[in-house]
């Protein structure tokens, strides 16, 4: 008799039963923020008042105050991280960080990669020039013209002349500028510092948050808006959709913000860093 024949088929069982047993028992990304006890957020270190490295060279914002109170209530350490923008929104991220809290818009497009939670706060997208442009006075002036804007952001999707930007909580897109061509930056920040060396040295405009443009003029950028907001933006977190028990942990901190708003969390937190509430739907 050839042992052999008889080992290796009962070893190959046992180890594919013991993956099976693994398998059963794992309960995904969130069971892993516990066990290690340690919550790694994406975010952006240029993105003021949202994210940004403020004087001591730590991160600061309204996104990464939110981000440390998840952790808190998920009962963790949190850990930053702060890889492009196109990279968080693109997914599968191979769990080199678990959650993103980054003023991501929840959109029809990136739900096929991604699991969002419930909203934690709501922005407008605004059109802005130079502060010494005369001669766009309304949004059919951007004709022709150069905008900048983030890659991989609503606001590069909005000037795309295919018109698909399409967003969560059935928000009515309606597009107003026509014949733009549309400049990525890396960060919307980029495309705001590039404005301000002058009225169409580079771009002739930016199309960001408004929060952004508030932002700069307080900081003495030489910029200012143009017409209303062109739409609001649901702002949600997000975790990577190819990660097995994604879904529980935007569940999970979807509870989270619901306390927060329930208890004035992300209110207060809104007044710090806005000095008005952004964390109900404006319209």
């Amino acid at each position: 008799m050839n042992r052999k024949r008889f080992i290796i088929p009962l070893m190959l069982s046992a180890v594919l039963f013991l993956l099976w047993t693994v398998s059963a028992t794992y309960a995904g990304v969130l069971e892993d923020i516990k066990s290690k006890g340690e919550l790694v957020v994406s975010t952006d270190a240029n993105y003021a008042p949202q994210s940004f490295l403020n004087d001591k060279g730590e991160l600061d914002g309204f996104d990464i105050d939110t981000a440390k109170e998840v952790a808190k209530r998920l009962g963790v350490k949190i850990k930053f991280v702060t890889p492009d923008w196109d990279l968080i929104v693109a997914g599968k991220w191979g769990a080199r960080w678990d959650l993103s809290i980054g003023s991501m818009t929840i959109t029809d497009a990136r739900a096929e990669v991604v699991d969002f939670s419930s909203p934690y706060y709501y922005t407008p997208a605004l059109f802005g020039v130079h502060k010494a442009n005369t001669s766009i006075k309304k949004l059919d002036d951007f004709s022709g013209k150069t905008v900048g804007c983030g890659s991989g952001t609503t606001y590069e999707t909005y000037l795309d002349p295919n018109q698909t930007l399409s967003m969560g909580g059935g928000e009515k897109i309606v597009y107003q500028v026509k014949n733009v061509k549309a400049r990525p930056y890396t960060t919307d920040m980029e495309a705001v510092q590039d404005l301000a060396l002058g009225d169409g040295v580079r771009i002739d405009g930016v199309l960001t948050s408004g929060f952004v443009i508030q932002e700069a003029i307080k900081k003495g950028v030489p910029i200012k808006s143009i017409g209303d907001p062109v739409y609001y933006e649901p702002l949600a977190a997000a975790s990577d959709k190819a990660r097995p028990g994604s879904a529980d942990l935007v569940k999970k901190v979807s509870e989270i913000f619901e306390a927060m708003h329930q208890d004035g969390t992300l209110t207060n937190l809104s007044i710090k860093w806005y000095g008005f509430d952004v964390t109900k739907k404006a319209r």
